[in-house]
């Protein structure tokens, strides 16, 4: 196999792996102290894939790369509505400096449900029965 070949080949399977899905940022809430941030934001990873909502805490300078780092859910084939964004509801507001809180549709697909992240402590409450889609309450406060 020629060098120019094998070049190819390996070019072209290390920019397969690049990542595909785009961040769009529903909102974003600053701690208490504002040194650190919380984003909501809705990932978007293609035609094959639906929307989900996430979450990740960054420093005040950051914002959300990659997928949350914090919470990770979908809508489970339509089992939980879908908010004005495309994913499940969520709600996330900011308890104290180093206390998190994240209410969700309960019908929601959790993957990924982070009890600490960068020192914050976090905590989830699931929400049964008729949420507020378009409110201030799915935008947190």
């Amino acid at each position: 196999m020629s060098k120019t070949l094998v070049f190819a080949l390996l070019a072209a399977l290390v920019s397969g792996c690049s990542d595909a899905c785009k961040n769009s940022t529903v909102s974003t809430v600053t701690a208490p102290g504002g040194d650190l941030k919380a984003s909501l934001f809705q990932r978007d990873c293609g035609a094959t894939t639906g929307f989900s909502s996430q979450v990740s805490i960054t420093n005040i300078a950051g914002g959300p790369s990659g997928a949350g780092n914090v919470f990770v859910a979908d809508t489970d084939h339509g089992a939980a509505s879908t908010a004005t964004w495309g994913g499940p509801w969520v709600e996330v507001r900011w308890l104290s400096p180093q206390d998190l809180l994240i209410r969700y549709d309960a019908s929601a697909r959790v993957f990924t449900q982070n009890e600490s992240v960068s020192g914050v402590n976090i905590s989830y409450e699931k929400v049964t029965g008729n949420v507020r889609f378009g409110s201030k309450a799915e935008l947190g406060r």
